[in-house]
């Protein structure tokens, strides 16, 4: 079910493509969290105000680039290993929440973050070999979203694990099921 669970919701550029403002709007308020994720600088300051026009409600995070966040009015930077030694300059300096991408518990008991995404849990269509974490019990002081493999079917599987979920292909299968 997934009113148990808290939902980090991922809008990767690559791909929504075309419909990434028209997804957005329609996870907008559902998504406790909505983190922007590109990789193509082209065009990206239309891009950035357009995600900040439509999401009102979510918070909304950029991925690495804790300048532009701040610039186009995000409310947080979602960092990774190649970025975390920014960590304290955007708490000395900004006002951004930070997530942080992990891929062991021992990323997220040495990092310092607001949140963390944990990933893979399960098997994920990559272009390079993963091996899934499976389910992990963690301390649930610290916010940690479960991503890799998520979806409708297992959700169960992760509700008392996790302090919620996270992924690309399951904002698909929750905007069916919910009619957005």
């Amino acid at each position: 079910m997934i009113t148990c669970l808290n939902f980090l919701a991922v809008l990767d550029d690559n791909f929504f493509k075309d419909k990434i403002y028209e997804t957005a709007e329609k996870l907008d308020g559902t998504a406790e969290i909505i983190w922007f994720r590109f990789k193509d600088y082209t065009n990206i300051q239309n891009k950035l105000i357009n995600i900040r026009k439509t999401v009102k409600k979510s918070i909304l995070t950029l991925s690495s680039d804790y300048i532009l966040a701040e610039k186009y009015g995000f409310d947080g930077v979602h960092l990774n290993k190649n970025n975390i030694k920014y960590y304290n300059n955007i708490k000395r300096e900004t006002k951004l929440i930070t997530g942080y991408s992990s891929h062991s518990i021992n990323e997220i008991d040495n990092i310092n973050a607001d949140y963390y995404t944990l990933s893979p849990i399960f098997h994920t269509q990559k272009d390079y070999e993963v091996t899934p974490l499976g389910i992990i019990d963690y301390n649930k002081t610290k916010k940690v979203f479960a991503l890799g493999g998520i979806n409708i079917e297992n959700l169960d599987k992760i509700k008392d694990h996790f302090y919620g979920f996270a992924g690309i292909r399951i904002v698909q299968d929750i905007i069916k099921l919910h009619n957005l």
